[in-house]
């Protein structure tokens, strides 16, 4: 037995007894997963052969799967047949056509879009114990009610009956199926809602708070691909949202990122309080109310980069009424060009967390910015400085320290700092635009000059 090896076409080869002797000091590790058949001119051919050879290629394409990251590819949106102008039955929903890959890293597809109702989707029941839900029969699919999240599994079945030749002289002839089909199912899958304790309406900022700023989601089974989570009242959609779950794959950071979260995660939470932004407005002018409105009211965190209401902002007196007050906010003007930069370096930086005491914003600083097209920027920042936006008046006396209170009772000291004249040009960049930008600021580092140090200490 010889005890050379030789260099295959991207692997060592090493002879039997060299592997032998590796395996025995240890310098080997074998997995198990990665075994194939050895072809030669005269073996055996068995059905087992050509299974474990099968089973070898899927396995390692799994593998490049997960290497690559899990997500989606492209498509495989949710929608109800409302956001299309149809009427809705209140339990349907449309999945776009689409490719992506579950973190067990098989390939899931739905060539075609694909028009569904919830009450004929299974819960995932093997999925009970893992998240502690009841082992009892679960409620009829029409009265379902809770948090779910609509993920895409991979299945196979066989089909296609061939003949089944014996395998001995007294055996008989008989059809067995000829095809293993892999397909993609849709799955329901229970999610423990955390938050019990919030009300109702406060329930999905909560969960965002959740997933992307304590950085806890409940964990899923990686053989599904998440799209979206959806909240069931009695068998009808209460809401759907994609982001809270869902993640794009693509090309990742590859430096250090010091313990921020990876791209995908920093995209999605953007998209989840956009999405959830637009939602709140629209419903805002359906019930005639004023467009301007704190952003506590509907979100525990923002995002360190996003959009906001413009309305939020009075131009009268430069007062702004989303952002915790206790922030220092700046208004400005920004080239339409450059916005994409600036949103992309903000995301880096950790959301805002709205459910702090007021104190912990005194050195938080964002900046509200109005995009305006390049021609003419010069000649508007000259005539538009960054303007520090002011509080209104409820948390004003809220954040006022005792002393100031005390004058203020005494009638010696005012209000509010006197409010900045009109400026028309600010209305005219604005224009018609009902959306600006937010960007949260870098805190400059502090340096300690050391040879300042006074004698003797």
């Amino acid at each position: 037995m010889t005890t050379n090896f030789t260099l295959g076409d991207t692997r060592l080869v090493l002879a039997p007894d060299l592997a032998t002797a590796d395996l025995a000091a240890g310098n080997v590790v074998i997995d198990s997963t990665r075994r194939r058949p050895l072809w030669f001119d005269g073996r055996f051919l068995a059905a087992r052969d050509l299974a474990n050879e099968q089973n070898y290629f899927l396995e390692r394409l799994a593998d490049l799967g997960r290497a690559a990251g899990f997500g989606v590819i492209h498509g495989l949106t949710v929608e109800t047949p409302t956001d299309q102008g149809n009427p809705s039955d209140g339990e349907t929903i449309i999945i776009r056509s689409g490719q992506g890959v579950t973190p067990a890293g098989e390939l899931v597809m739905l060539p075609d879009d694909l028009t569904i109702r919830l009450s004929d989707l299974a819960e995932e029941q093997k999925l009970d114990l893992q998240f502690g839900l009841s082992t009892a029969p679960t409620a009829p699919a029409r009265t379902r009610t809770g948090l779910y999240v609509i993920a895409l599994r991979t299945v196979e079945y066989t089909a296609n009956p061939i003949t089944s030749y014996p395998t001995s002289i007294q055996g008989n002839r008989g059809t067995t199926d000829g095809d293993i089909i892999e397909a993609t199912a849709i799955s329901l899958v229970p999610y423990p809602d955390p938050v019990t304790s919030i009300q109702a309406s406060q329930r999905r900022a909560a969960l965002a708070q959740q997933i992307f700023l304590n950085g806890s989601p409940q964990q899923i089974s990686d053989d599904l691909l998440p799209l979206a989570m959806v909240s069931i009242q009695r068998g009808v959609i209460d809401w759907i949202d994609m982001y809270l779950v869902r993640r794009d794959t693509g090309p990742q950071y590859s430096g250090l990122r010091f313990g921020l979260t990876d791209p995908a995660t920093q995209q999605a939470s953007l998209l989840q309080y956009d999405s959830m932004l637009q939602e709140v407005m629209a419903s805002r002018q359906q019930s005639g109310l004023p467009a301007g409105f704190s952003a506590t009211d509907y979100f525990r965190m923002l995002p360190a980069a996003g959009r906001f209401p413009i309305a939020a902002i009075s131009t009268s007196d430069f007062s702004q009424v989303f952002f915790p007050q206790q922030l220092d906010v700046r208004l400005s003007v920004i080239p339409e060009d450059e916005l994409p930069a600036l949103l992309q370096d903000s995301m880096s930086l950790p959301p805002i967390d709205l459910t702090l005491s007021a104190d912990s914003y005194a050195n938080l600083a964002v900046f509200a910015l109005i995009p305006v097209p390049r021609t003419g920027f010069a000649s508007l920042k000259a005539n538009l400085p960054t303007v520090q936006l002011q509080t209104t008046l409820p948390q004003v006396l809220a954040f006022r320290q005792p002393v100031d209170l005390l004058r203020l009772y005494n009638g010696t000291a005012a209000l509010t700092a006197p409010p900045a004249a009109v400026n028309n040009q600010w209305q005219q960049a604005i224009g018609s635009q009902t959306l600006g930008f937010f960007i949260r600021r870098r805190s400059s580092p502090v340096f300690v000059d050391f040879t300042t140090a006074s004698p003797g200490t």
